[in-house]
């Protein structure tokens, strides 16, 4: 399906393809363009780095890293990356086995009710696009002793964003900090833009994946929260169904690790945020006319 505006249609929804700061034209939301091409939701944000702690954030680096300012068993295993791996720029189309195979060593590792469905001719045809398209970096971090490509990063950079779009590791290696590697050489390469307002995202919060990647960000290389408003729109054959089943939420989430149960369980999440929202401006209305 082909991206409408600043909209580009992603895993059932549309999402802005626009930087996190910036917010979306909402013309082919209101105008219903977008539904009329399928989907079940769209959501964006507004308000964003507002700096009130709200329950919607997007993971960001905005400041140069400074490893002398971490303690030093931070230092240590962020040093041990180093250590053990070699982490560089690469041009993927030569490393196409060897990322097919750490993304399949990767996503082994997840959950089964989220874990994705490799198809090898349309993650080539994803490594082709990485290639293809201006402003994309791809780094891999090469265990020293053998030259077994261990990881690899994918950044895309945009007028002050650098997407953090993918990293993936083989679990293998993980205890040898290949996460830490690859994190480390990406914000010494990028030194520059973050001292001259760039900003590195790695995405907003995620409510269907069990990850701590977030938190091993913030602890280790100074990565922060932006806090923002979420906002969520459904179509309308779907609009009536999540007024139905959201009372039932607690009950759902019983059956999680059924994967359509636990992509809906997602849904009725950001709902929940959205309401408490609405509910906590009401207030602050009242509050203003009393």
């Amino acid at each position: 399906m082909n991206n409408i505006g600043d909209w580009q249609f992603y895993n059932h929804a549309w999402v802005p393809s626009v930087e996190p700061h910036t917010v979306p034209d909402l013309a082919p939301l209101a105008g219903g363009e977008l539904f009329k091409q399928g989907g079940v939701l769209a959501r964006y944000t507004t308000q964003f780095d507002c700096g009130n702690e709200t329950e919607w954030w997007y993971i960001i680096k905005d400041k140069p890293f400074d490893i002398s300012e971490l303690k030093s068993k931070h230092r240590y295993v962020i040093k041990q990356g180093e250590k053990n791996f070699e982490t560089k720029l690469i041009n993927p189309l030569h490393y196409k086995e060897d990322i097919f195979q750490v993304a399949t060593a990767a996503f082994a590792d997840y959950p089964k009710k989220y874990r994705p469905q490799l198809q090898k001719d349309k993650f080539m045809n994803d490594i082709e696009e990485w290639s293809a398209g201006g402003g994309v970096f791809v780094y891999g971090a090469f265990v020293r002793n053998n030259g077994v490509l261990a990881g690899y990063a994918v950044l895309s950079k945009e007028n002050r964003c650098l997407h953090f779009s993918i990293l993936k590791t083989m679990p293998i290696y993980e205890k040898m900090q290949v996460n830490a590697a690859l994190v480390y050489k990406i914000l010494k390469d990028f030194e520059i833009e973050l001292t001259n307002g760039y900003y590195i995202c790695d995405g907003a919060r995620n409510i269907q994946h069990q990850t701590h990647f977030p938190e091993y960000l913030e602890k280790y290389f100074g990565f922060r929260k932006a806090y923002c408003r979420l906002h969520v729109a459904y179509a309308p054959k779907y609009k009536r169904l999540i007024k139905l089943v959201y009372p039932f939420r607690k009950l759902l989430h019983l059956f999680d690790g059924i994967t359509k149960v636990h992509q809906l369980n997602g849904v009725l999440k950001m709902e929940e945020i959205v309401r408490r929202q609405e509910s906590e401006n009401g207030k602050h209305s009242r509050a203003k006319q009393v």
